[in-house]
């Protein structure tokens, strides 16, 4: 399968908000290009809640994960941010669209 993934970006700026959707194939090593997005909507301003909306794409297991662990971890891979500096981001997958049923 090939690896592309298509990001858009909502953002509300008054209420603190940056929606990112993410379409297409969303792979571990196509994740880079998504935690580039997440890293600069998070330097807008302080206290921003990222909602990172993956019900959309075909995500792989791994890339999930990865994306999960940087929600309970309040961070971004040390390579994309060095200055680790704190997001607070939350996850909605498919898996979660799901359990709400």
């Amino acid at each position: 399968m090939t690896e592309k993934i298509r990001l858009l970006v909502n953002m509300d700026i008054d209420c603190a908000q940056v929606r990112i959707t993410a379409h297409g194939h969303l792979t571990s090593r196509s994740l880079d290009a998504l935690y580039v997005v997440m890293r600069r909507a998070n330097a807008l301003m302080d206290g921003l809640a990222l909602e990172v909306d993956v019900t959309s794409a075909d995500v792989d297991p791994a890339a999930l994960d990865a994306l999960q662990f940087c929600s309970q971890s309040h961070h971004l891979p040390a390579l994309i941010d060095p200055q680790q500096c704190e997001v607070n981001v939350s996850v909605l997958s498919a898996a979660d669209l799901a359990m709400a049923a």
